[in-house]
């Protein structure tokens, strides 16, 4: 019987004191003298991967394919450690010879999925998980599946899937919270209300449930059902927690919408002074995150000129960067990719690596990916991750011929209408102080002027003033700008949106936020000290 474990602490050992080819041949020798079964050749390319050795891996689960090669497991683990390695077609061709043989194979299922999510082929990948899911798949098996499908950007089916899972468990509180975001996403408000009062009642500490409910639509009278349920959370829940918290801000929500001004700022100021305390956000790393970008050279482009036109919709949040991408889209040669958050990784990615040309070429190709995707080609692509801003000369490396629009607003609305949101992400921990939402804002103009100064890439200023006061022209200089050709006929809206816009951005255009700010500086008078632009 072969002792596996010895045999890949030996090989561990090999590694350090001769060098990893040597060590593999050691292992390979003393594997031979053993006389292996299949079940051996599995265990130690499982334990390799589980080392961090996928190359040794590929290897080793090659040499037993040779003497074994009708072994579905091993063949699945030699497309799992391929991919590892990034050989993507060998990977591919070996998992979907395993799925040929097993198509419901959850784990060739899963690496292949992964895979094409990677290279931007989404539609592939979402059809690979939704067909391979057995007619009564297992509970886990069906949770991980929807996982995925959230990853990809698909709601619609996310949400049918979600539907299925209730099915066969009704009160689960999770599946609740999911189904009832999935459907916010796609504008399904009523139906959304519906699933997160069912998750809320079950998770009372599901925090993001408590900002989706007060989303869900703009409260007319303090009694309504949600409001009472918003208002018990607010006494129940901990100021403290983060599901207090949130409780919290959406109450301040439901009493801004009753035009009950005094009673939702200083609800606000707890909100935030709670947040605060917990984002932890410093200005003064932020500035020197803006010094170190303005001081260093901008990478050199190594991709070759893309299909289509990357466009990265910038600035601040709140400043109506989702409003832009949405009517950008009904253009029929304009992909809206929502709020993608690669950039900033590839940016480690690359810089980490002290932007060797290798690395560059790799992350600009998987941003491509990204943006691009399986579906319909198209004229001008975007994202609109608007503190995307704060890499715009790593993009421009990764992106040849990138546009950036850059959207602006009024600073004392822009700063209102941060303060009022708690955000997801921790990028944004900013958010919680007027304090540090001018800090940060003078450092976004900073940054914007000198990418502006540096960088060859075309910037168009887009002022959400006149973006809801002039639609048609400012869409038409938009148009112009990207050079989209006249359009016959709008596409329909996009399905999903999924940022803190996303009851406004369902809503037609209007200019009711414009002056807005202005009713609030009775409660929050230091609204008055933030000048109408930021510098």
């Amino acid at each position: 019987m072969i002792d596996h474990a010895a045999l890949l602490a030996r090989f561990r050992a090999g590694v350090q004191q001769q060098g990893i080819g040597a060590a593999y041949g050691a292992l390979l020798r003393a594997l031979r003298a053993a006389l292996p079964q299949t079940g051996d050749w599995l265990a130690l390319v499982q334990g390799l991967l589980q080392q961090g050795a996928p190359g040794v891996a590929v290897a080793l689960a090659e040499e037993g394919l040779a003497r074994h090669p009708d072994a579905l497991e091993l063949r699945y683990q030699l497309g799992n450690a391929l991919r590892l390695i990034g050989e993507n077609q060998a990977a591919e061709r070996e998992l979907r010879a395993v799925l040929a043989m097993q198509p419901q194979h959850a784990g060739a299922v899963a690496s292949l999925a992964h895979l094409l999510r990677g290279e931007g082929r989404l539609q592939a990948a979402v059809q690979l998980a939704l067909e391979a899911l057995p007619a009564l798949p297992e509970w886990a098996r069906l949770r991980d599946t929807l996982a995925f499908l959230r990853e990809c950007d698909v709601a619609r089916p996310a949400l049918e899937l979600a539907q299925r899972a209730l099915q066969l468990a009704p009160d689960d509180g999770e599946m609740h919270a999911a189904a009832g975001e999935l459907a916010m996403e796609l504008g399904r408000f009523e139906q959304a209300r519906v699933h997160l009062r069912r998750a809320l009642a079950a998770q009372p500490g599901f925090a993001p449930g408590w900002l989706r409910l007060a989303a869900a639509h703009t409260f007319e009278v303090r009694d309504e059902p949600d409001a009472r349920l918003i208002e018990q959370a607010v006494r129940m829940l901990p100021a403290d927690s983060e599901a207090g918290i949130a409780a919290r801000f959406a109450w301040a929500k439901v009493l801004a919408d009753l035009d009950a001004l005094h009673e939702a700022a200083p609800v606000l100021r707890a909100a935030n002074a709670a947040m605060s305390l917990q984002a932890q956000w410093s200005a003064r790393g932020f500035e020197t995150f803006v010094r170190r970008q303005m001081e260093t050279m901008p990478p050199v482009a190594v991709a070759q000129r893309l299909p289509f036109t990357p466009v990265l919709i910038v600035g601040l949040p709140r400043t109506g960067t989702t409003l832009a991408a949405r009517l950008l889209a009904r253009h029929p040669q304009v992909r809206n990719r929502g709020e993608l958050n690669w950039l900033a990784q590839l940016a480690l990615h690359v810089e980490t690596g002290a932007r060797a040309p290798a690395r560059l070429a790799e992350a600009a190709a998987l941003y491509a990916a990204q943006l691009r995707r399986d579906d319909a080609p198209a004229q001008v692509i975007l994202d609109k991750n608007p503190l995307n801003f704060r890499h715009l000369g790593m993009a421009a490396a990764l992106l040849p011929g990138l546009r950036v629009i850059h959207c602006r607003r009024d600073a004392r609305a822009s700063a209102l209408s941060i303060f009022r949101q708690m955000f997801a992400h921790e990028d944004n921990g900013y958010a919680y102080a007027l304090t540090d939402i001018a800090a940060f804002a003078r450092g976004e103009h900073r940054l914007m002027a000198h990418w502006r100064n540096v960088l060859p890439v075309p910037v168009f200023d887009l002022h959400y003033e006149r973006l809801v006061s002039e639609t048609g022209a400012t869409l038409a200089a938009l148009h112009a700008f990207l050079d989209l050709p006249p359009a016959v006929q709008d596409a329909p809206d996009e399905d999903v949106v999924r940022t803190a816009s996303v009851w406004q951005a369902r809503q037609k255009v209007h200019r009711h936020a414009l002056q807005q700010w202005r009713a609030w500086l009775p409660h929050l008078p230091e609204l008055e000290t933030i000048p109408e632009a930021w510098a």
